[in-house]
């Protein structure tokens, strides 16, 4: 099976990684972690195309990509293969894309649980790669009962 994680810089993704880590088979899974970064200007003013972070970091990027690293050390001494990857894009668009690219079974993200004023005016991720329709979706509440 293949997952892909997203996980943002909030308490979640320990929340996320966490579920992965008891959906995974140590034999036959392999996870990716995603942090999707904000969009970044190109010559034309906006970013038109997908955009990896690589090294050298950006000093605003580096809490994301420490972030991943944490992650993927956990993950990795349970016994489970993980890959990271940090781009910038538009959350759910990029998550659905990545998914995609990666040929997922499954795509994991969090969910903060936020009101209907909140969701109407800014979005919700989750909601976004849930209406997308195009892989199964596995959404992690801010708080899970272990």
């Amino acid at each position: 099976m293949r997952i892909v994680a997203a996980v943002d810089r909030s308490d979640f993704a320990d929340l996320v990684v966490g579920m992965v880590r008891r959906l995974a088979d140590t034999d036959t899974t392999e996870v990716l972690l995603l942090n999707v970064a904000p969009r970044e200007a190109d010559m034309l003013g906006r970013q038109l195309s997908r955009k990896e972070v690589e090294e050298p970091v950006p000093e605003e990027l580096r809490d994301r990509r420490e972030l991943l690293d944490r992650l993927a050390g956990e993950l990795g001494a349970s016994g489970i293969a993980c890959s990271t990857l940090l781009v910038r894009g538009l959350p759910a668009q990029t998550i659905i894309q990545e998914a995609s690219r990666w040929s997922a079974d499954l795509i994991v993200v969090g969910s903060q649980g936020r009101g209907m004023l909140y969701r109407r005016m800014l979005g919700s991720v989750s909601e976004e790669v849930l209406a997308a329709r195009r892989f199964p979706v596995l959404v992690v509440p801010g708080q899970v009962d272990a």
